[in-house]
């Protein structure tokens, strides 16, 4: 049996984004809704408005669905997130080259370039925060930590785990 490490779970949380949303998807109801006062309003307009208006809440309901699981072992990282879309990744820390805990400004997780030169797969909820990883056979991935603090401490105490990384 695996010992456990570190865990943390967590939601889709910025609440800037949904707030957005939000305002949006209620000015494009009263769009809808200007249909039944409005002489000027036509009816394609309000149905326009009121399509947008469910995609736009589509949307949030997505956003606030999104959970993630972080699982850290002395065997394995695993990374699993739960939504509309579901992916899991597990990596053992035997095929681990490097491990890196990145740790950026709350405003850079805006700052993500859409398009990037790596492979890299990015798993996060919470921006650029989290474990950049490198696999013995090339592949780079990032899992998102809310709790970097507490994942460094975590990690820090586990001597065992840097051995393997360092190769020792």
């Amino acid at each position: 049996m695996a010992n456990k490490i570190y865990q943390e779970k967590q939601r889709f949380h910025d609440w800037l984004v949904i707030a957005l949303l939000a305002l949006a998807t209620v000015g494009l109801l009263y769009g809808a809704a200007s249909y039944f006062w409005s002489i000027r309003a036509s009816l394609s307009y309000s149905l326009i408005s009121l399509t947008l208006a469910l995609g736009l809440g589509y949307a949030i309901y997505w956003l606030t669905s999104l959970r993630s699981k972080l699982t850290i072992t002395d065997r394995t990282i695993k990374f699993k997130i739960k939504g509309q879309l579901e992916a899991t990744k597990k990596i053992a820390w035997e095929d681990v080259a490097s491990c890196t805990i990145v740790k950026t400004p709350a405003i850079a997780k805006w700052d993500r370039p859409k398009a990037t030169l790596t492979d890299e797969k990015f798993y996060s909820l919470s921006g650029r925060n989290g474990l950049m990883i490198t696999t013995k056979t090339g592949s780079n991935y990032f899992i998102g930590c809310k709790d970097i603090s507490g994942l460094q401490a975590a990690l820090n105490g586990e001597e065992a785990i840097w051995e393997v990384i360092m190769g020792e």
